[in-house]
């Protein structure tokens, strides 16, 4: 017991330390960057940010210090080594297979190959049981940031399911996780490396956080027989080859479900008969105040029946004061919501993003495309052009 107060005290003082490193906040910077990115769809829909690529990349690196604290713990508690030349050949690996799929820069199909190479081949010379175990650890760190931060910056998102536009949220994520690992030349002090985690998945028939918690259980279950093999791979050749296979095996089979559970599930954004539905309230708007929520179905406002945005417009055009509504909830079945404003203006917006056969948002988001097909397709083009 003394000894895992004494890790886990190691391993805080020293994963705190890594925000003096000047690697941390280039790494910070590149998650700035890709919040960024995701913050252009984010503002094409809303208009403006829910909250700003500042704000997303400090609560990632916080939340990425303590997944690398958690991380740490138990490389150390289990004296984990490794060799900085077996990420020579994972890292190079995983930015090729990225361009098949962005999925692909996950370390569990680059470590699963390489890990099968030198089993089968003899090259490259790596410590497959260690590099095994630090991708489920990794994984089990990932897991717990899905539950703890995945819906996070989640963004309102609109697709075209069934010939009809439908409403859902995209979860883009990203950690830098800083971790205690042995080096493998003879040194019993721990170095710290730093890994970028992210969690990309679109929810169209679940709320987002019942998705972020499905997905986190199966990348926990995951994680641990991962780690099992990885142990039990020491003194039995077998399980590496077990570990090597189920690494990226397993994880397509996740991903698979994920899918399939989306394609066979009722989505649940989608048009209304019964009146407006709500697909996200605006931070700080009447929506939000007045206590709208994801999946709500405006019946009507201020006595009048709703059907669209046209007919908000109508009745807010009179600037009202006082608005009652009439909800259908999708868990409390029929309630009703009053909210008075304390200024002369009157009521002027409600704030909310709804989902209507007519909707007039223009940014529609499609299945993104693998970047080597991108790169097929547009190549067949210019033949194409070229021919005639």
């Amino acid at each position: 017991m003394d000894f895992l107060l004494e890790v886990i005290y190691y391993s805080i003082d020293n994963i705190l330390t890594t925000i003096f490193s000047p690697l941390f906040w280039i790494i910070l910077l590149v998650v700035l960057f890709q919040y960024i990115q995701t913050g252009k769809m984010e503002k094409g829909i809303l208009g403006s940010y829910k909250r700003s690529p500042f704000l997303n990349t400090l609560s990632s690196g916080l939340y990425g210090l303590i997944g690398g604290i958690f991380g740490s713990i138990i490389f150390i508690y289990f004296n984990v080594f490794i060799s900085q030349k077996d990420f020579l050949f994972i890292f190079p690996l995983s930015l090729i297979l990225s361009i098949i799929h962005p999925r692909f820069i996950c370390f569990s199909y680059a470590g699963g190959i390489i890990s099968l190479s030198n089993l089968i081949l003899g090259w490259p010379k790596i410590n497959v049981t260690s590099i095994m175990f630090i991708v489920g650890v990794l994984h089990l760190v990932e897991s717990l940031l899905i539950l703890l931060d995945g819906t996070n910056s989640k963004i309102p998102i609109f697709m075209e399911r069934e010939d009809h536009i439908v409403g859902g949220f995209a979860m883009n994520r990203f950690w830098p996780v800083p971790f205690l690992v042995f080096l493998n030349n003879g040194t019993m002090i721990p170095v710290t490396l730093i890994a970028i985690l992210g969690y990309g998945d679109i929810s169209l028939s679940r709320l987002p956080e019942d998705k972020a918690k499905e997905t986190s259980l199966y990348l926990f279950v995951f994680s641990i027989i991962l780690i099992i093999l990885s142990s039990k791979s020491q003194n039995n050749e077998v399980y590496k080859y077990l570990a090597a296979i189920f690494a990226p095996v397993a994880h397509e089979i996740i991903i698979a479900l994920g899918k399939l559970r989306e394609e066979r599930g009722r989505y649940i954004f989608k048009p209304s008969r019964n009146g407006l539905k709500i697909l996200d309230t605006l931070p700080g708007s009447i929506g939000e105040k007045i206590g709208f929520n994801s999946g709500d179905i405006i019946v009507s406002l201020n006595g009048k029946r709703i059907f669209s945005k046209e007919d908000i417009e109508e009745i807010l055009y009179y600037r009202p004061r006082i608005l009652w509504a009439n909800v259908l909830d999708m868990k409390k079945g029929y309630v009703s919501k009053e909210y008075k404003s304390s200024n002369g203006e009157g009521i002027k917006s409600l704030g909310i993003i709804v989902v209507s056969d007519t909707s007039d948002y223009q940014l529609v988001v499609e299945e993104a495309e693998v970047p080597i097909m991108r790169f097929i397709n547009k190549f067949r083009g210019k033949k194409s052009i070229f021919r005639n």
